[in-house]
């Protein structure tokens, strides 16, 4: 193996020059900061890495081999040090007590050390024997060799694959072993650990600290009596806390995917709201897939923000696909993934009575006092038991002002001003598959539903027409409209009914800034490409009929392009007592350009969200809000 270096020494004339060198190992070495690995170890030596030291791996391979002559890991940290990952590494340990990386451990006073990994190379890291692919070794025998426990491993980036030896961990500590605290905050880590262990966490009978992952995409496999994440058998974990990234736990037989091995225990388990997903499959003959241990363990499960028992279900997923009920514990939970993207549509057949509902909807953050957002619930609810809203409006129609113009009208239902007599302070109730319009507190970008009694998930209606409000007769001057909630993913193709050509839509949708084309705004026609997902709503303009040869078949009239103004306020109507109206615009659409403007702003963007300075720039096509 080559250690290229830079040599520095004194010139002529005091400056200092450098030659780019590069060594060849011949004996053990230690690895200084700053230097890069390459090549692949011929001899069978030690490689250190100082304290303190950053040491990047570029292309290496370090095949351990198995014999107790040769007793340490692929590579060894003495104290703190930092691996950066550049090209594809392989690093195996030696004698089958070590592991493939040794994390070190700070066996006297002072601050634990810490083992971190970066960069956008790939690594494999694995035991030849019982040690843990990255952390410690099997501790039975320290009189041999010495105590083989870790310290702290983040992992902040990479493709990293660790495999355990028997007993140990894929990422954590090996048999009857210790490790300090496991952060995983990026890259792609795949940890599978050996027989008895966790895929991250403790081996057979050993002790990791606190297990937190807040990005990236983890996979965590552990073998027969190991979770995947947390335990090994009779091991324990400390709290495991999932905040970030996408995560898929599988357990061995009898142990929980997230938590607690076979006769083990974990300490708290928190997954918050703002995971991309969470995935926990028990093993065989578990009773959960996840669980923090047995009965006496006073360890608690938080997910979504409400304290509950044990996950039975074999395989639990968080969000749900769509609409999940599962018992935890004593407690009957209904999980609503508002963020759904497939093809399936709720399918309730009667009312579920629940504990809990969790409901996780993302959305997307808009600046200023106009992030409106369309929302359908399955169930009723007291508006003023929905976090982070501001206030809740309902459709009232298309109006026309005295002066001709057309208008979309809102009527204010609930909004979180107790000093406001007209916004219903307190008192407002949201009904089941009734569609509204929201805005958010300013700055959030997420809503949750914090009951405190039951709640009642409310049978699906059949009738198409259930989950419309329709037009009300003060706003019929102009065509029948409806606002349109939806419990299936809709989208609409070039030959859509609803679409007629470019000029011709039929459906209008709010609409907002999102990572892949969603736009930004609140009133949009909906053109080819568009779609919207599952509890959210659109503007619908009902055909009407027309003869044709005796009978009547539905069409859109041939005039819509002269009966839909090219620019239409959004309205918040009061209605005082006087029957006088008090207005507010929330703001503009262009129907033939697809042109957002924001009061307030004064800037306008197009349907892919950037900023134009004409219409002339505009795409074709809308996305509708997320």
């Amino acid at each position: 193996m080559h250690i290229p270096y830079v040599f520095c020494f004194i010139c002529c004339y005091g400056t200092v020059c450098c030659d780019s060198r590069s060594s060849t190992l011949t004996g053990n070495y230690t690895a200084q900061n700053g230097d890069v690995l390459t090549g692949s170890l011929q001899n069978k030596i030690k490689i250190s890495i100082a304290n303190d030291a950053k040491v990047t791996l570029s292309d290496a391979t370090i095949n351990g081999s198995n014999s107790k002559d040769f007793p340490w890991a692929g590579l060894t940290c003495l104290g703190n040090c930092t691996v950066v990952l550049e090209g594809s590494n392989t690093v195996k340990g030696f004698y089958d007590e070590f592991p493939g990386i040794q994390a070190a451990k700070n066996e006297g006073a002072g601050d634990e050390y810490t083992l971190v990994i970066e960069g956008n190379g790939s690594l494999d890291a694995r035991s030849s024997g019982y040690g843990a692919g990255i952390g410690g070794g099997y501790s039975d025998f320290d009189c041999l060799f010495g105590k083989k426990n870790c310290g702290n491993i983040i992992i902040r980036g990479g493709i990293v694959t660790a495999t355990g030896g028997s007993y140990a961990a894929g990422i954590g500590s090996g048999g009857r072993g210790t490790c300090g605290n496991i952060t995983i905050s990026g890259g792609e880590v795949t940890a599978t650990g050996g027989p008895q262990a966790a895929g991250v966490g403790s081996g057979n009978e050993g002790t990791s600290g606190a297990i937190t992952i807040s990005g990236g995409k983890v996979t965590a496999t552990g073998r027969v009596w190991a979770a995947g994440i947390g335990g090994g058998n009779e091991g324990t974990s400390g709290a495991i806390t999932i905040s970030g990234g996408e995560v898929e736990a599988t357990a061995g037989k009898k142990a929980a995917g997230i938590g607690n091995g076979y006769q083990g225990k974990s300490g708290d388990i928190i997954i918050t709201n703002d995971i991309t997903k969470v995935m926990a499959t028990k093993g065989i003959d578990a009773p959960y897939s996840i669980n923090v241990g047995d009965e006496e363990s006073a360890s608690t499960i938080t997910i979504g923000g409400v304290v509950m028992g044990p996950i039975e279900k074999s395989s639990f997923e968080f969000p749900a696909a769509l609409v999940d009920v599962e018992t935890a514990g004593s407690k009957t939970v209904a999980f609503i993934n508002g963020n759904y993207n497939g093809e399936d549509a709720l399918s309730l057949t009667e009312d579920v009575s629940v504990d809990n509902v969790i409901f996780k909807r993302t959305f997307p953050a808009i600046d200023g006092e106009n992030n409106y957002s369309t929302i359908m619930f399955p169930f009723e609810i007291s508006a003023n038991k929905v976090g982070n809203v501001k206030q809740v409006v309902s459709f009232l129609g298309i109006g026309v002002d005295g002066t001709n113009h057309k208008y979309v009208a809102v009527e204010r239902v609930w909004c979180n001003e107790q000093s406001n007599t007209r916004c219903n302070y307190g008192t407002a109730k949201l009904e089941a598959y009734k569609p509204y319009l929201i805005q958010l507190e300013s700055g959030k970008t997420s809503v949750s539903v914090n009951n405190t009694d039951p709640l009642v998930l409310k049978a699906s209606p059949t009738d198409a027409d259930a989950y419309d409000v329709a037009q009300d007769d003060d706003y019929s001057a102009y065509g029948d409209f409806v606002f349109r909630g939806v419990i299936q993913g809709k989208s609409w193709g070039a030959d859509d009914p609803d679409v007629l050509g470019t000029n011709k839509a039929a459906a209008y949708g709010f609409a907002g800034s999102s990572a892949t084309d969603i736009s930004i705004g609140q009133f949009v026609k909906v053109g080819e490409g568009a779609y919207i997902k599952p509890f959210r709503a659109y503007i619908y303009k009902k055909p009407v009929p027309q003869s044709v040869k005796g009978a009547y078949g539905l069409r859109q009239t041939a005039s819509i392009d002269n009966d839909i103004p090219d620019v239409m306020n959004i309205v918040i109507v009061d209605r005082k007592k006087d029957g006088e109206e008090q207005t507010t615009v929330i703001g503009q659409f262009n129907s033939r350009t697809g042109e957002i403007r924001l009061n307030r702003t004064k800037r306008t963007y197009d349907l892919k969200g950037r900023h134009v300075r004409d219409a002339g720039r505009m795409a074709k096509g809308v996305y509708l809000k997320k």
